[in-house]
């Protein structure tokens, strides 16, 4: 069965009560079915939840609205309604929900599993939950366990709209930008003075 498509954001859910939970794998080649199949899922038992999926190179959806890609815009916009962000270990996706004022359910890609190249956002997922910058989960129950918490309160999942990313994040980002020989997209209002803008 193919995806749902996607529907336009915002104000049906805002006036319906709907609770909205968004998910993004971020764009790289791996696939992330786990996840994936975990929300579609889970959508499938939840129906009074709208469930949007980003999912990159993973299966399609049968219960959840997805898409291989979100234009950047749009995905934020989207960040910005929900009541629950579920994100990859990417640095420029935890800004991204952070900036739309959402703490993110950060579920990192295992390597092991051949859901990326390195072990890269395990690490940045252990900085992150040492700075309580997210909401880290590893496994199942826990990924779970994170969206119900943020359905029956979402105020414990809001963070002050992040006008600069937290100390630590662009940093941690460029060192792996450097070590992967990649560029992890910022955007421009997230830039200091004198700041070159890494690739977008």
């Amino acid at each position: 069965m193919s995806s749902a498509p996607l529907e336009p954001a915002g104000p049906a859910d805002r006036r319906t009560n709907r609770s909205l939970v968004v998910v993004s794998v971020g764009t790289d080649h791996h696939r992330f079915d786990r996840l994936v199949q975990w929300m579609d899922g889970w959508a499938l038992g939840n129906r009074a939840v709208r469930v949007v999926v980003q999912r990159g190179s993973a299966e399609p959806t049968r219960s959840a609205e997805s898409q291989p890609l979100v234009p950047h815009g749009e995905l934020c916009a989207l960040f910005a309604e929900a009541t629950a962000v579920v994100v990859h270990g990417g640095p420029s996706t935890v800004m991204d929900a952070r900036a739309a004022g959402r703490l993110p359910i950060v579920m990192p890609r295992d390597p092991d599993r051949g859901e990326h190249v390195d072990d890269h956002q395990l690490r940045f997922a252990d900085h992150l939950s040492r700075h309580g910058l997210a909401r880290v989960v590893r496994a199942r129950d826990e990924l779970l366990a994170a969206i119900g918490e943020a359905i029956a309160d979402p105020s414990a999942f809001r963070v002050a709209d992040d006008a600069q990313p937290p100390p630590g994040i662009v940093g941690f980002g460029r060192v792996l930008d450097e070590l992967l020989g990649a560029a992890t997209p910022l955007r421009n209002d997230w830039l200091a003075p004198g700041d070159v803008e890494v690739g977008r």
